[in-house]
Order: structure tokens, then C-alpha cells, then sequence
């Protein structure tokens, strides 16, 4: 049985025909992927850039607003203090410790900090996941100290020393302290680097 032969179709060619656009639709894949990958490479980089601008702009009270994990700080008076973010001020912040004792602490005071995630992205009044309370940005010590006035707290200085007793004024930047033999002694808050209240 002879084979059928078409006089009008070149077989070579249509092979090589085939090979070509083969050929050039890997040509062209391997172009677009480059070109997806140009691209890719554009937006991980500039993604990159933003998530550094809002790394540089957090300050500690933004990483420790949204915080609803329990921190561990290092003061410059050599305390060491456990507990939960209550609240967060500018330049204050109001941890609660497993005794339930509240301490307002001086942003300025803190060494270290224990216990945050890395840092990802925070702006203010930002929350943590899973909802939790914004970063209340005008708590003063003022408004910590006059909370409950009637009740005692222990005044711990940038240099380890402490006072105890009631606030009796809490100006702008002091605090008049009553102390339990009458006397009153008025602390410098710029100097004061905690101050606790017992729950």
C-alpha cells in the first residue's frame, strides 16, 4: 500500500512552522514573566519603602497602644513593672500589674520594654487586633493623679527615691503630695518617673 504524497503541501515547512511559533510562544512567556516579575520586584519595593516610612514615624506610645499583650519595663529608677496597657497618653502611659494596682508611668522614664510584637505597622490611636481601646492622647499625669484623689499613691523619682501619699493638687507640672504627718511636698513632674496607686 504506497503512501499518499500532496505535491502541494511541504511538509519541512509546516514543521518548522510549528517549531516557530512554538519558539516564539516561549519567547513571549518568558517575556511576560520577566515583565511580571519587573513588576512584582516594583510593588514588593515600594511596599517595602512605605512600611519603613511607618515603621520610622511610630513612637513607643503607638507600639504600646496597640499592645493588648501583657509588657515588662525597665525604668530609669531601676523599677521593674508587669502588667497590661490600660491607657496611653503622649507622654504617659497606665499599666495595670496582676495585683491590679495602676501604675502611671513616664514614657521618658522607660529603658526597655518587654513583651511588644515587632513592630509591623501603627498609627496613632491605632488598636490592637482584635479590637481593644485606642490610645487616648491627652491622659496626663494631672488626669491620673486626679482620678481618685482620696486615695494614696507612691511617688517613684527618676533617681529610685519615693514618696508616698495623697495628691492634694495636680497643677500642670507638679503635684502637691500629703504625706501621713500633715506635711505637704510638692513634686516636679518632669522629675517623677511613676507613680502607683494600689487597686
Amino acid at each position: 500500500m504506497s503512501e499518499y504524497f500532496d505535491p502541494t503541501v511541504d511538509n519541512g515547512a509546516h514543521d518548522e512552522s510549528r517549531m516557530g511559533d512554538a519558539l516564539a510562544d516561549h519567547l513571549l512567556a518568558e517575556a511576560a514573566a520577566s515583565l511580571q516579575s519587573d513588576t512584582d520586584a516594583d510593588v514588593l519595593a515600594e511596599a517595602a519603602e512605605i512600611l519603613t516610612a511607618e515603621r520610622v514615624g511610630l513612637s513607643l506610645a503607638d507600639r504600646l497602644a496597640a499592645t493588648s499583650r501583657p509588657v515588662t519595663m525597665m525604668l530609669r529608677s531601676g523599677c521593674r513593672v508587669e502588667g497590661t496597657v490600660e491607657r496611653v497618653g503622649v507622654h504617659v502611659v497606665v499599666l495595670i500589674d496582676r495585683d491590679h494596682a495602676r501604675h502611671c508611668i513616664a514614657i521618658a522614664s522607660v529603658v526597655t520594654v518587654r513583651g511588644l510584637r515587632p513592630a509591623l505597622t501603627a498609627g496613632p490611636n491605632a488598636s490592637p487586633a482584635g479590637g481593644g481601646r485606642p490610645r487616648t492622647a491627652d491622659l496626663t499625669w494631672g488626669m491620673f493623679l486626679r482620678d481618685e484623689p482620696a486615695a494614696h499613691v507612691r511617688i517613684v523619682f527618676f533617681d529610685g527615691s519615693a514618696l508616698t501619699g495623697l495628691p492634694a493638687l495636680a497643677g500642670a507640672d507638679h503635684v502637691d503630695i500629703l504625706e501621713a504627718d500633715g506635711g505637704v511636698t510638692t513634686c516636679a513632674l518632669a522629675s517623677v518617673s511613676q507613680a502607683v496607686r494600689q487597686g
